[in-house]
């Protein structure tokens, strides 16, 4: 069964991704030799390295896969000396005008018409991205990550007192990734659901093209997956510079996040 061309392009990209893997993989069990029997995670040199070996390997990657897509255009017969027309969206909706370049009638939609819609659409997410925030600060509580001595502002006392010394989410016990992995379930969660908001925003907005409405889709799916998904790893790898800390929110993320891959990408399609 075929499925587009968007389908067939994903997968060729994991395929592509999947095999420049193997260099930072090596790279990595290198590291991790390193910071084993010879070095701590704290002073190991390696890190700085493999960090700038990652800045490097992002941007050839990302070169090397554009050389690829133009590879796939001949290949998949998709190339096309001139660009496409942008698709005008049917649920596009203003006034009718006379075209003064094409001389044809075409829809049009003013910006200062759309700013209503704007608000109307900012109305709608800010509240979603406030309560995740709220959300990821009440698990930082839990975690430890937040304390009372040092983000007096983010305390959530009854909260915070859960990963005090010897209770029961002690940082220093395992049990510490138990909300770890409960936060990264959560966030994923928040994640799939605001899909639908950003979708259903986005079409308050009144886009004339595809294009612009998957813009403002991306925008708005980037501005709220920051905020959950990585601000706090900000917080605690630069503000706070607890490098433990950061390296159990890391595991439990991903961990979560490639399991919900492997579901969804593996194992489901078996059975539709």
């Amino acid at each position: 069964m075929y499925h587009g061309d968007e389908v067939a392009i994903y997968f060729e990209w994991m395929n592509y991704f999947q095999k420049w893997l193997i260099f930072p993989a090596i790279f990595a069990v290198v590291v991790w030799v390193g910071n084993t029997y010879f070095f701590s995670i704290e002073t190991s040199p390696l890190a700085g390295l493999f960090s700038v070996f990652m800045s490097v390997w992002g941007t050839l990657y990302i070169t090397n896969w554009r050389r690829h897509t133009h590879s796939l255009d001949v290949e998949w017969d998709d190339y096309v000396v001139q660009q496409d027309i942008e698709n005008l969206r049917k649920e596009f909706y203003g006034k009718t005008r006379i075209n003064q370049v094409t001389d044809e009638p075409e829809m049009y939609f003013t910006f200062k018409e759309r700013i209503p819609l704007y608000l109307k659409s900012l109305a709608i997410c800010l509240p979603c991205m406030a309560a995740a925030c709220a959300v990821i600060i009440a698990f930082l509580n839990v975690t430890g990550v937040i304390r009372p001595e040092k983000s007096a502002m983010f305390d959530i006392p009854f909260l915070s007192k859960l990963a005090d010394p010897g209770a029961v989410f002690d940082p220093e016990g395992y049990t510490n990734m138990v909300p770890a992995i409960a936060q990264a379930i959560v966030t994923v969660i928040m994640n799939f659901a605001f899909r639908s908001v950003a979708k259903y925003t986005a079409e308050i907005e009144n886009h004339k093209t595809q294009k612009a409405f998957n813009n403002s889709v991306f925008i708005k799916r980037f501005i709220f997956e920051f905020c959950d998904f990585m601000m706090y790893l900000f917080y605690i790898g630069l503000y706070q510079l607890d490098i433990k800390m950061l390296r159990v929110n890391l595991i439990s993320l991903f961990m979560v996040d490639e399991v919900r891959r492997v579901f969804c990408e593996l194992i489901l399609p078996m059975f539709l």
